[in-house]
């Protein structure tokens, strides 16, 4: 047995690592903190209980043979904030840009189900190419379905918040359209359904992803985003 528990305690410690050094170095070096970093603040210490943390990805794509994908680039679970018990999502932005995959999303399929049979609130931390394009076989991408029926079902019953720490595009600009509260950070976050290369090769405009989605736009143009949050780009 012992051979089995330094297995797992193996397997652990590599999915809580994240992307690895050099991915979470290029994080801290655009301002932001890790999806783990950002947990350990929003949660009471010692609250916190993950759920997938051994996840990785279908492997149902001859591009991602060899890959690993820790925790399949979402970290869920709950805890404590301020002693009341809530649910989060938190893409991890360090493994493959935080993409949406299909064991990653039933993960979150498992804990917004948690979030709605125990009434206690649904909080999203986004930072997220979204859809992970190398995954996408079929018209049931990561059962992204269940994802905006779910949405629409918990609203009015639970508090959804989606926080916008980073990029959010495609899959998971859906997810803050559909919240009740959505805070974005300036200068660093932003959402849009398509990115400005799209743009670019669809109607031949070039557009930064601030002028496409930032926080600016959202909060003050489309109404999607409910708070403006000052970021280190802000700040200098």
């Amino acid at each position: 047995m012992k051979e089995l528990a330094d297995d797992l305690r193996a397997r652990r410690q590599r999915a809580v690592a994240m992307g690895g050094p050099e991915a979470i170095a290029k994080q801290h070096a655009e301002g932001k903190l890790t999806v783990r970093e950002r947990l350990d603040l929003l949660f009471d210490p010692g609250s916190f209980q993950e759920i997938g943390v051994l996840a990785t990805h279908a492997n149902i794509a001859p591009s991602m043979k060899g890959r690993t994908t820790p925790a399949d680039g979402v970290v869920a679970g709950f805890g404590k904030v301020d002693g009341r018990p809530a649910a989060v999502i938190a893409y991890d932005f360090t493994v493959m840009a935080g993409s949406m995959g299909r064991t990653a999303e039933v993960k979150c399929n498992r804990a917004r189900e948690i979030a709605l049979t125990k009434r206690m609130p649904m909080i999203w931390l986004i930072d997220s190419a979204g859809a992970r394009i190398q995954e996408a076989i079929g018209s049931t991408f990561a059962g992204s379905g269940l994802l905006f029926r779910e949405e629409s079902i918990m609203s009015g019953v639970v508090p959804m918040v989606a926080a916008m720490m980073g990029p959010g595009a495609a899959g998971t600009a859906y997810i803050p359209a559909l919240a009740d509260f959505v805070p974005m950070v300036k200068g660093t976050s932003h959402m849009a359904l398509g990115g400005p290369p799209l743009v670019k090769a669809v109607v031949g405009e070039d557009v930064s992803a601030e002028e496409l989605g930032g926080s600016k736009v959202h909060t003050e143009i489309s109404g999607v985003a409910d708070l403006e949050v000052a970021g280190p780009a802000s700040r200098r």
